[in-house]
């Protein structure tokens, strides 16, 4: 949501009803815009990240305990990468 600023209190404290932008202060109403709607959830896999990480563990052994450490970071119970510590 985009920050809104009251015109009539100057308030930036509002809340939410039947489509309507509504001043906690002074009631003044503001219609929603189509950006001010609720954020969509998104989901991003690390899966490709940590095959990619485990098989740099597997090419550079020197390095092995540093590309271990990042994909735990990423995955704290990844069985593959507790080996390279």
């Amino acid at each position: 949501m985009k920050s809104l600023i009251c015109e009539k209190c100057g308030s930036n404290d509002f809340f939410e009803k039947n489509s309507y932008r509504i001043c906690k202060y002074c009631n003044t109403k503001y219609v929603l815009d189509a950006d001010d709607a609720k954020p969509k959830s998104s989901s991003i896999s690390l899966n490709n990240d940590i095959k990619m990480l485990l098989q740099k563990c597997r090419d550079d052994p020197a390095n092995a305990r540093r590309y271990a450490n990042l994909i735990l970071d990423i995955d704290s119970d990844n069985e593959e990468a507790k080996r390279y510590l």
